[in-house]
Order: C-alpha cells, then structure tokens, then sequence
C-alpha cells in the first residue's frame, strides 16, 4: 500500500511540474513610462534647459545679471505604448504641486521625420584626424605604471573607434530606453519645454493619463539628487590636483573623467577608473550594475568624496574639461506584480563639471550663483567630435 501511496504521489509531483512548464508566459505590459530625473551643478548649470537642451532667452539674460542658480534640474519623461491612439494622439503627466509647474506636462507625440536620402563618404569639412590621444587613468598622486595608452589617430583605420570608448557609449545604451512606439509621447517637447525650477520636488502623486496608453499611478518617495559642487581642493607639491564633491546621500557610486589637449596637440583623457578600461559614460546606470562596477574598480564607492588628479594628468594638460557623475537609485512601479499592464521606472543621477585651472567658471560650492560665459563657436569637423560621438559628451 505504501508502494502505490508514493508512486501515486510521484506521478502527482511530476504532472505539477508539467503544467507550470506548460503554464503560459505573462503578456508584457500594455505599456511602459520612464522618468529620469537628473541633477546638475558647475559650469553651465544655470543654462540648462528642461532636459539639458539648448537655454531660452530668460535663462541666458538670468546668467549675464549673475542671477543663474548654482545649479538644475532635468526632467526626460517619455511613454511607451503597444497601442495606437484612436485618433490624434494625447497624452499627459499629472505632476505634484511641489513640483511648481501648474497642473500637467504635455507628453507630445513627435513629428515623423522625413526620410532623408543617406549618403556616404566623409562629411563636408572632414581632417582626417592627426596627432595622438593619451589615456591616463586612476586616482592618486601619480599615475601608476603602464601609463599613458598612446594611440596614434593616424595609424587608426577609418572609423575605428579607440580601445574602450566603445564600452563608454554601450553603457549608456544598456537601459535601452524606448525613442519610439506605436502610441508615445514625451516631455520636453516643442510644445513645452520650460526649465524645471530649481526648487521644485519629485515628491508625491504622479498620474499618467492618454488616449492610447491605461491610466498609470505612482506616488514618489524620491526626489531630485543633491548637487555634487565639484571643486578644486588644492594643489599639491607635485602638481596633482585634488578634486573634492559633496557626497549624495542616495549615490551608489561616482565616476570622473577629464577631457583635455597638450600643447602639442596630443588629446589627454583621464577617468577615475582603477583599470585602462575606461570608465562608463556619465549617464544612468542601474545600482546592480554600478555596484558591480565599483566591485571591479571601475567606479568609486559611494563613500568617496575625494579624487587626485594625477600630476602626469595636470602638467600634460594645465586645462581641461573635468566632469563627475553620481549615479542615482531607481524606483519601479508596476499595476500587479504577476501580469502588469504598466510599468514606471523613475531613474536618478547628479552631474557636474568645472574647467581644470578655472575654478570661478563652474565651481559654485562657496557662491550663490557661478558665472561662465556661453561656449566658444563649435570648430569644424576634427578629433573633438570623433570624441564627442564616442563617448557620448552633451553637445553645446
């Protein structure tokens, strides 16, 4: 008797296991919201549009009058939706009070672009790139062994991007953020694309209502990172500079990367990277990543404050272009956690930069408002825009 129990209790336990085999995938959600949510602080942050674009007329008369806060806030809200609205799309974010934009953000459906004719062949303008680019890496009073990476544009075939952008400008394609859908819309857009204000709070109720998407909910916790005031802290004996931030409570690690030219021509790169891979691009990272960056030395832990730029670095490049990313956390919503209908990820981070050698243009830690002029006219096509593609640098 005991035989026929568990044989009958076997074949009980195996016809489970099949039906959960044979039990039918979840759907996946009718539709998908992103928000990301960035800080900025030091050179150009009083000029940042609402989702770091091009600044309007008041924000540049804002600068010259030295009334620029010292520092922004962005937003990037884009939907996504398996359906196709039943006539003009319509779409919008319902926004707490505290954010102290009125009542609603319009998610606008972009124009369809017209299909342009490609072509091949180098863009008017082109040099082909000459001199060389210099890699250093590491924080520390010295470079360590090994360095510079020399590489020589001209030995480089055509198109070949140098060792390690690559693996910068896929990191910032790792959430692979929707662009496009049957039903979207974003914000900002040119409908409204007014600067966030300085003041204003994530916190509280969020409501996402469209003709082509389910109602989406969500009350946020969260709010804006803090400004990371990246500043130089002093000097040292041997010409290393010290680089010092104000810690982010919510970070879950940082990164820096100087961009930089020798007298001679020769492009000098530095990242905070403990390897001569180069450190990931300054855009938002999930934390299981950063946090498995940090574990391989390619992000600083979240309880430093502090870097030396390596005096290598500095003499090689008296001036340059630093800039420092405080990867955020992350907050997903969802209608049911088994078969969601919606999903919401709200993505955070806080940025800053300063000139190396000009601490009054963009190092507003000790000042009510920082004062820097609009960026020089953008020189024709050459070695600045190769790197400005690979590793994805916000354009002016």
């Amino acid at each position: 008797m005991n035989k026929i129990s568990i044989l009958a209790a076997g074949v009980c336990a195996a016809a489970f296991g099949a039906a959960v085999l044979a039990a039918p995938a979840a759907p996946p959600p009718i539709a998908n919201y992103w928000v990301d949510a960035a800080t900025t602080s030091g050179f150009g942050a009083g000029m940042m549009g609402a989702g770091g674009g091009r600044p309007n007329m008041s924000q540049i008369m804002n600068m010259m009058s030295g009334n620029a806060p010292s520092y922004a806030h962005t937003l990037e809200l884009r939907l996504a939706s398996k359906t196709k609205a039943p006539a003009a799309p319509s779409a919008n974010h319902l926004i707490p009070p505290g954010l102290q934009m009125g009542p609603s953000l319009p998610l606008v459906t972009p124009q369809a672009a017209k299909p342009v004719k490609e072509t091949y062949g180098l863009p008017p303008g082109y040099e082909k790139p000459k001199g060389r680019m210099l890699i250093y890496w590491g924080c520390g009073e010295h470079a360590g062994a090994g360095q510079p990476t020399i590489i020589d544009f001209a030995k480089m075939a055509a198109g070949q991007v140098p060792p390690g952008m690559a693996a910068m400008a896929n990191a910032a394609r790792i959430a692979n953020v929707p662009r496009s859908a049957p039903g979207y819309g974003e914000w900002p857009n040119t409908k409204d694309s007014r600067p966030v204000p300085a003041s204003g709070s994530l916190i509280g109720a969020h409501k996402i209502e469209g003709n082509y998407s389910p109602p989406i909910g969500f009350t946020l916790g969260q709010d804006f990172m803090p400004a990371l005031n990246l500043r130089e802290a002093g000097a040292m004996p041997s010409g290393a500079v010290r680089l010092g931030w104000t810690p982010a409570p919510t970070a879950t690690g940082y990164a820096l990367t100087m961009f930089g030219a020798a007298q001679n021509g020769d492009v000098i790169i530095w990242s905070s990277s403990k390897s001569a891979a180069m450190a990931p691009a300054l855009d938002y990272l999930p934390p299981a990543e950063v946090k498995r960056l940090v574990g391989t030395g390619h992000v600083l832990p979240p309880t430093t404050n502090q870097c030396a730029l390596p005096s290598e670095v500095a003499k090689a490049s008296p001036s340059g272009m630093i800039m420092a990313i405080g990867y955020g956390p992350e907050a997903y919503f969802a209608e049911s956690p088994k078969a969601p209908k919606w999903t919401a990820k709200v993505r955070f981070k806080s940025t800053a930069s300063l000139m190396l050698g000009m601490p009054d243009m963009g190092d507003a830690g000790n000042r009510n408002a920082p004062q820097q002029t609009q960026p020089k006219k953008k020189k024709k096509f050459g070695i600045g825009d190769v790197l400005k593609g690979a590793v994805g640098i916000p354009g002016s």
